[in-house]
């Protein structure tokens, strides 16, 4: 929860948002909308360890929009209320990745992102149609697919996939970014606003792009942190940038004298475990990092491959790896059995058949021949493209705009952030979104991973972008002192 500087500032914040949120209700009836917004509301994350403030309510729409009298679901929408008593008049709209990652869970768990944002205009968040709490596409069982990677074979992986289809509540051609777009602009009709600044990362960029596309006159700003072209088919190519990432930490690793000394040949030791585990998976018994309880659980090539896959997201958790790997070489494996388990927990909260849903009907059908021999020489191997592509052999095709894929033009002033080591959207994908933006500034963060908006001085620079909506005019100096995260060298951390 974000903190207030005193209680008078509160009380005069809390009544000034709530005559904003009185006007954007006579302006969504004079809309022909239906929002109501609640006085007050707690968003959570992370099992409820994490809460932020906000005015919450749902919103009506069609499941196919193109029938518009047919059945409905409800869009969960939440405004996290500016600082101070005059906020300005266009909010900051944050999208979520995965696809299938709530934008009121993300929110949370990255809010001291937007802290300076925050100060001068609210923050409005919509659960993408089939996440969190906006007609969730929810699989239960099949949590354990193809993007948790588990001690189950392909088969199992592909069933699971499968079943996840026959388990939902709602058609899943309807849940897709063109439905998602949609539903954003029929938000902001909602609650008033003439124009909206928008935030997205990772697959939310591309939902980012699409409302740029649909609605230029309705977008004053656009921040894309970890960003996904318009034509690009995400997913492919996931092994490739993945092991790219990998030899770029053994390779600091190799030129680190600590690392080096303590770690000597990390490369080799990570492949023989990975072949050790391919034919000798690990059991083990042990108690739950967060819980205490015992839990049991195998450890295989394929939940190492997963750990791994994760964890080079983030300079910070990819720092834990050399020790991660050295202690598995010898024969320990506690260490990527509880990351393993960290992952289960964190993919709880996404919505599997919403990534179904997306990937099936954006990606998979229009990803280019693929080099399988390539791929296989990489330590995910071919598993993660096979087993998605044989899952979305059963999925329907979703409703996809026709221009969803056509590159994108505009002067809207565009903020593009990438991390030098970013395993799944790596800067060079930055290069193509940009080159039809001619009002675009990119800020790349030395040895950073996937997401850059909590890193150095990216927080600042989104908060002036945002307030200014000029990329010439912001200060890039401070990029340049963005470091990578030192590597662990025993379990007590790096290096003195």
């Amino acid at each position: 929860m974000y903190p207030r500087d005193a209680l008078a500032t509160y009380a005069v914040s809390r009544r000034a948002s709530l005559i904003c949120i009185f006007a954007a209700l006579l302006a969504a009836v004079a809309n022909g909308q239906q929002i109501t917004l609640s006085p007050a509301c707690d968003l959570t994350a992370s099992q409820g360890r994490q809460e932020v403030d906000a005015q919450c309510g749902t919103l009506s729409v069609p499941l196919d929009r193109s029938d518009p009298d047919g059945e409905t679901i409800e869009l969960f929408v939440a405004v996290v209320e500016a600082l101070t008593e005059r906020p300005a008049p266009d909010p900051l709209v944050v999208i979520a990745g995965g696809p299938g990652e709530a934008a009121t869970r993300f929110f949370v768990t990255a809010e001291v992102a937007f802290r300076r944002i925050l100060r001068d205009r609210a923050v409005v968040l919509v659960d993408q149609r089939g996440t969190g709490r906006s007609a969730p596409l929810d699989c239960g069982e099949a949590v354990d697919g193809p993007f948790l990677s588990g001690a189950l074979d392909p088969d199992a992986l592909i069933d699971a996939g499968v079943a996840c289809l026959g388990s939902l509540d709602h058609d899943p051609r309807f849940f897709t970014t063109s439905a998602a777009v949609a539903d954003l602009e029929q938000v902001r009709i909602a609650l008033g606003y003439d124009e909206v600044n928008l935030y997205g990362i990772s697959y939310g960029t591309r939902v980012a792009q699409h409302y740029l596309r649909r609605f230029p006159a309705r977008t004053r700003s656009v921040i894309l942190d970890g960003v996904v072209p318009p034509g690009l088919a995400l997913g492919p190519d996931v092994a490739l940038s993945s092991q790219a990432a990998l030899d770029a930490l053994f390779g600091r690793c190799e030129a680190d004298a600590n690392c080096s000394d303590e770690f000597p040949d990390l490369r080799r030791s990570f492949e023989a475990v990975l072949e050790r585990l391919r034919d000798a998976p690990a059991a083990l018994s042990f108690e739950h990092p967060r819980t205490g309880e015992t839990v049991d659980i195998v450890v295989d090539r394929m939940v190492v491959a997963g750990v791994v896959r994760l964890l080079v997201y983030s300079p910070q958790t990819a720092s834990l790896l050399p020790v991660l790997i050295d202690a598995a070489h010898a024969g320990d494996y506690r260490g990527f059995a509880t990351q393993a388990l960290l992952v289960r927990e964190a993919m709880e909260e996404l919505s599997v058949g919403l990534n179904y849903a997306v990937v099936c009907t954006e990606d998979m059908p229009y990803a280019h021949p693929l080099d399988l021999d390539e791929q296989a020489e990489t330590y995910l191997g071919t598993a993660f493209v096979e087993i998605t592509a044989a899952v979305c052999e059963h999925w329907p095709q979703g409703q996809m705009d026709d221009d969803l894929r056509n590159p994108l033009a505009s002067d809207k002033p565009v903020l593009i952030l990438s991390g030098e080591l970013d395993p799944i959207t790596p800067p060079a994908y930055a290069d193509q979104a940009a080159s039809g933006l001619a009002n675009a500034v990119q800020v790349v963060g030395r040895g950073q991973g996937h997401g850059m908006l909590m890193v150095g001085c990216v927080p600042r620079l989104m908060a002036k972008f945002v307030e200014t909506a000029e990329p010439g005019s912001l200060d890039l100096d401070c990029v340049e002192r963005i470091r990578p995260f030192p590597l662990f060298t025993s379990r007590m951390g790096p290096a003195p």
